[in-house]
């Protein structure tokens, strides 16, 4: 390394925090977060990097200024890393460009110290603690003293740029070798082509800023796709129903969308008190769906997304935001042929995730938001939340709205009170039994759990009152779990995974008609598989082409779908993950291993034609 001897100490050891640093997140990032899958590209590029900071960056650590805008990159680049580290533990992405000008805010900073930052993140600022430990003033020692003398001699000047001048052709050879040969290892294709096909393949080859980069265009300019239209393959078409009816044809249904409930909290107890006495009783009088995953590829709307459209919600996509949803089927559209009213209630903002143009799009008649609803008429004795009113008051006025409107009507329920980080609910309501939990964070996740089961049975029983409960469908599912895991309590259904990806995540179906016989669904769903339900037991006798989603009444075992930046494939309690054009097993459900499971020819390209389908549909609808 050149004059690296001529540093004094205190600088060598602010060179070496700053390479070592900067390579232990840059790896971190390609290997566990955009998962290269080039070890290529990647032996190449740390090359790179080590003789480009070598040459060209520990100069700068002579001075002050220049040890302060080294410090400056360091912790841009690791507001980066964070960023991504911890928006990928809790989606299982990265953070993409779209993510960061399209995104909703979590809101409460209190969400990530209690729900997403771990103990250990702290030592990746190692290095910049000691780099500004050693941010010192300025002094002249007698190495810069001698190195000063030599740089005034037109011989020296002339050989140091000359040296660097080699080194930069060295260095423009070896990041030109590098994208080639690494292209070439992954398929030899146009940037296009690669990044549609793999980021973490994309990273490979070009690196992680022109990745951003390349999306930031992607996003703004990329529009070449207005001619074009996604085109169905056959296979992917919807199976005709049988037209039998379960339930009468002019049911009223009522959707209600909980946040954060994860499957095992019914029938969970804690000092011998249950967390849901209420659902774990509509649960016994329901068909109750005992191995159903939710979509959360990229924030909560991509359940109702998936509810509506019974299509997968694809990362990288804000479908309520950027595409046209007059351009899908949907199932307020397909009931209203039928002659209902649908009806959406939200306790949030209209704006919040763009509902407020997506659900008339899709077909709503009326979206009730949190303008609508009176903080004046509240019951419960506590102030508004970030997300909106307490489910509570959310319920009891929507009765209101609901019995304005004529029947049959599909009505739509999203709740927030059981939203990280769990703190809004009242303290009127706080359950005695649950005081001596320690985590606060699995203390608050129970006490507005139980709150919001509290408000299902008040909501259920003025329902009875007003003469609106004679003949509904309810179906109660969750967005997506809690994503706790903690010694005390753990959201998660147990995988043993051999590779770092998001595991499917578990939730609730209750299926509630007072003529529908109770029992389990035991085959394998997600939320795409709730619009085809639901037709089904009202009798329909086909779905739209594009509805992907089965009803979940058959009884044949399929695979399901998870459509992550890696996507994954979910059959008899086995995951799949697709990587370039493989696909491969990484893991299964704890104690129930089955080697002898394996995904046929036709599951894998219907999944290939799955993925490929969504990608056009979203890119071809977009909004002008």
């Amino acid at each position: 390394m050149p004059d690296f001897k001529n540093l004094s100490r205190e600088q060598k050891y602010f060179a070496l925090a700053f390479l070592i640093g900067f390579l232990v997140k840059y790896n971190y990032l390609l290997t566990q977060i955009f998962r290269g899958p080039s070890w290529l590209g990647g032996i190449l590029r740390n090359i790179f990097f080590v003789v480009f900071i070598a040459y060209f960056l520990f100069p700068l650590t002579r001075t002050r200024s220049g040890r302060k805008k080294l410090l400056i990159f360091s912790g841009i680049f690791t507001f980066v890393f964070t960023a991504n580290l911890w928006y990928n533990r809790y989606f299982g992405n990265y953070l993409g460009f779209t993510d960061i000008i399209v995104g909703e805010s979590i809101g409460s900073p209190l969400v990530i110290f209690r729900h997403i930052m771990n103990f250990w993140d702290p030592l990746f600022l190692i290095d910049l603690i000691i780099m500004g430990f050693l941010l010192s003033p300025e002094e002249k020692t007698a190495a810069d003293s001698r190195t000063a003398k030599s740089s005034l001699r037109p011989s020296s000047a002339r050989k140091t740029r000359k040296v660097k001048l080699l080194v930069g052709l060295v260095l423009i050879l070896l990041l030109t070798t590098q994208v080639l040969a690494t292209n070439m290892q992954l398929g030899s294709e146009r940037p296009v082509d690669l990044y549609r096909r793999s980021t973490g393949a994309f990273v490979s080859v070009y690196g992680i800023l022109p990745l951003y980069l390349y999306e930031a265009y992607y996003t703004t300019f990329y529009n070449d796709l207005q001619d074009r239209t996604a085109e169905l393959p056959e296979m992917l078409k919807s199976e005709e129903l049988d037209g039998e009816n379960v339930i009468p044809r002019d049911s009223n249904i009522i959707v209600i969308q909980v946040e954060s409930l994860d499957e095992k909290l019914l029938g969970y107890e804690h000092n011998g008190r249950e967390l849901t006495p209420f659902l774990n009783n509509l649960k016994d009088n329901s068909l109750y769906g005992s191995s159903f995953y939710t979509k959360h590829v990229n924030g909560s709307f991509d359940a109702d997304f998936s509810l509506l459209t019974s299509l997968y919600p694809i990362n990288r996509t804000y479908a309520f935001k950027q595409n046209d949803m007059t351009e899908f089927a949907s199932l307020p559209n397909i009931l209203q042929e039928e002659g209902y009213q649908a009806l959406a209630f939200h306790g949030n903002k209209g704006e919040f995730f763009y509902r407020h143009q997506a659900y008339p799009d899709l077909g709503f008649d009326r979206f009730y938001s949190r303008e609508d609803y009176s903080a004046e008429d509240r019951v419960m004795d506590m102030e508004e939340g970030y997300l909106g009113i307490n489910d509570y008051d959310f319920f009891k006025q929507s009765l209101d709205f609901l019995e304005n409107h004529d029947e049959p009507f599909l009505g739509l329920f999203i709740t927030v009170t059981s939203h990280t980080p769990f703190n809004f609910y009242p303290e009127e309501m706080m359950v005695e039994e649950y005081a001596d939990i320690e985590n606060p964070l699995v203390h608050d996740f129970f006490q507005s759990i139980s709150f919001v089961d509290k408000s299902l049975e008040m909501f259920f029983s003025e329902l009875e009152e007003r003469g609106l409960k004679d003949n509904p469908l309810f179906v109660i599912y969750s967005d997506h779990d809690a994503s706790i895991d903690t010694p005390e309590y753990s959201s998660s259904l147990e995988f043993e995974l051999k590779r770092n990806v998001k595991k499917p995540e578990h939730i609730p179906l209750l299926i509630y008609h007072p003529e529908l016989e109770p029992g389990k669904i035991e085959v394998t769903g997600t939320i795409t598989d709730l619009a085809p339900t639901i037709l089904d037991l009202l009798g329909k006798e086909s779905l739209p082409d594009e509805f992907l989603g089965r009803s979940l009444l058959e009884g044949e075992e399929k695979s399901v779908h998870f459509l992550h930046e890696f996507p994954q494939i979910f059959y008899r309690n086995q995951l799949f993950l697709k990587e370039l054009d493989e696909i491969h097993r990484v893991g299964h459900v704890r104690n129930r291993e089955d080697p002898t499971v394996e995904l046929t020819e036709q599951q894998k390209d219907e999944t290939r034609n799955i993925i490929t389908f969504i990608r056009e549909k979203m890119e071809t609808t977009l909004r002008d």
